[in-house]
């Protein structure tokens, strides 16, 4: 009798109906298959690394959530009026800036100080500077520093239309400032390493009269603009206008024929 090839399964014999003894059952255990313990793997690898989709939906701002930009500057326009006989104030759109006082050197009394202060009389101090017939040099105040005129204030050029004041209080940018020309108005600018004006203009200053006009009109007052450019550095230029035009009205050695007026 031939014998039977293995196909994987045993062959199946009737069991006797009763009988005593103990048949042994092996049992086959079959081995995974590859491929459904890598899917079960991947499966469980990519449902770690899954990010769920963001469904928030974004609602803009309203327009009470929006800041508003700031306005951007604008020109300062100053006009300067005598207060009283020693005193003038500085005004801007009705409203005071600068308070402006003269006092004498009590022992010289052809000296005279000017003093700035913002807002009134007794507000912050900005700048002073003391100037007249005296033997002493000119000095100048900046809050709280003083220095010499000289040090501070020199000219280039003969003719008017030529003609810089130079403003060099330190290095530090925008403290180095030139006024250019001098009647009927006068632009102040930054200047640059050689001493000439550079970049927009950062105040303009016109001269007030003196006496009214042909029409008997009240004279004009002097006036400052400041453009936003030079808003940073305004105490310097208001400082600097008043000493430049203190020189101007000042009898140079050349010109003058009397001390005295």
């Amino acid at each position: 009798m031939e014998r039977e090839r293995y196909q994987g399964n045993y062959p199946s014999h009737p069991r006797p109906a009763s009988s005593d003894m103990s048949v042994n059952t092996r049992t086959v255990r079959r081995r995974p298959r590859l491929s459904n313990v890598s899917r079960s793997n991947t499966s469980t690898t990519s449902s770690a690394t899954v990010v769920e989709p963001d469904t928030k939906v974004k609602v803009p701002p309203t327009a009470s959530q929006i800041k508003p930009l700031p306005p951007p500057p604008r020109s300062l326009s100053l006009s300067f009026h005598q207060h009283d006989f020693n005193s003038m104030v500085v005004y801007a759109d009705s409203a005071v800036q600068y308070h402006i006082s003269i006092c004498m050197n009590c022992f010289i009394p052809s000296s005279f100080i000017t003093i700035v202060r913002r807002l009134h009389e007794k507000g912050e101090f900005v700048s002073s500077f003391e100037m007249g017939i005296s033997t002493q040099r000119a000095t100048v105040n900046m809050h709280g520093t003083e220095k010499l005129m000289d040090a501070v204030l020199s000219r280039t050029g003969r003719k008017s239309d030529d003609r810089v004041w130079q403003w060099k209080w330190d290095d530090k940018p925008g403290c180095v400032l030139g006024w250019h020309r001098d009647t009927p108005v006068r632009y102040c600018y930054d200047l640059d390493a050689a001493g000439r004006p550079v970049g927009p203009v950062l105040a303009a200053f016109v001269v007030g009269a003196l006496t009214p006009d042909a029409q008997d009109r009240a004279p004009q007052p002097a006036s400052l603009k400041v453009s936003p450019d030079g808003l940073h550095v305004v105490d310097h230029i208001m400082t600097s206008a008043l000493v430049v035009e203190r020189k101007r009205l000042t009898p140079s050695p050349m010109s003058m024929n009397s001390i005295f007026n």
